[in-house]
């Protein structure tokens, strides 16, 4: 069945600058980011696809997932996947990483049924732009000559720049995050009182006042010391930058972690257990 509109998200594995994938990331009201991401595209289009590498589970989606045949070729390789999956005459295409993303937006691009992308100060928004259906073909052509940009796409598809200054543009839509405090920074804008929930198992909890708490969001070794102060907790959680060899973190009910500069979000569950108890 042939689609008029299509919203592709390009949605990568681990970022190494985030230290965990940026799909799973909190966003608000009991949301991933990608969950997020999806229900702002979903209402503008007749199909939303998500393109992914094999190594990246992903929750439950209200889309339709693409493998990414060439992850290491980069975003065009995932970009022509996601054009190739669909019939729509064009899609809309954007990063996991964009929460402020609206509807609105994304249908005021759709209909200029025409390849366009924002551009702000020199710097064209290829990750939230507008494609033709027939730009895999194109794609997979610049991909064999070795170009491997999205701009590149846009470019041989003679797209229209539009200006980032544009009222009808919104406010940036297009801002996304690739660091631990970025994405923290982006959280609080949203909602300067943002909490995450924290709970100690074990000797943790034995040791505790106060077994399961909020606190603010932060990194990881932010939140346990914010954590340890509030329940006068008499262990030592930490060694240096990694938490302690005698706890095992879990972050989101899904994750090991030991690295105290991971970003724990709004509304997520950390346990602290003994590690030994953990197995």
């Amino acid at each position: 069945m042939s689609v008029a509109r299509a919203g592709i998200v390009l949605c990568g594995g681990r970022s190494s600058r985030m230290g965990r994938a940026k799909a799973w990331l909190p966003w608000f009201d009991g949301r991933t980011l990608i969950e997020h991401v999806v229900e702002r595209i979903r209402p503008a289009v007749d199909e939303v696809l998500v393109v992914t590498s094999v190594a990246l589970d992903l929750p439950a989606l209200d889309a339709r997932v693409v493998r990414d045949r060439e992850p290491e070729r980069g975003p065009l390789a995932g970009l022509r996947d996601g054009l190739a999956a669909t019939s729509a005459a064009h899609a809309f295409v954007t990063a996991t990483d964009a929460p402020f993303l609206t509807t609105e937006y994304v249908d005021g691009m759709l209909s200029r049924r025409a390849a366009c992308a924002p551009v702000e100060e020199g710097h064209v928004q290829v990750l939230s732009a507008v494609y033709p259906g027939e730009g895999a073909a194109v794609a997979e052509r610049l991909l064999e000559e070795g170009r491997g940009r999205p701009r590149d796409l846009l470019e041989a598809l003679d797209y229209e720049a539009l200006d980032a200054n544009d009222p009808a543009l919104a406010s940036a839509p297009w801002k996304g995050f690739n660091t631990p405090d970025a994405y923290l920074d982006a959280v609080r804008g949203e909602d300067p009182d943002a909490r995450c929930r924290i709970e100690f198992l074990g000797r943790a909890a034995l040791a505790s006042k106060s077994p399961n708490l909020e606190v603010p969001v932060g990194t990881l070794g932010d939140v346990l010391a914010q954590a340890a102060r509030a329940c006068d907790l008499d262990l030592d959680l930490v060694e240096g930058e990694q938490v302690a060899r005698g706890h095992l973190v879990s972050l989101g009910g899904r994750d090991l972690v030991r690295d105290l500069s991971l970003p724990v979000g709004p509304d997520e569950r950390i346990s602290v257990l003994d590690a030994q108890a953990g197995g």
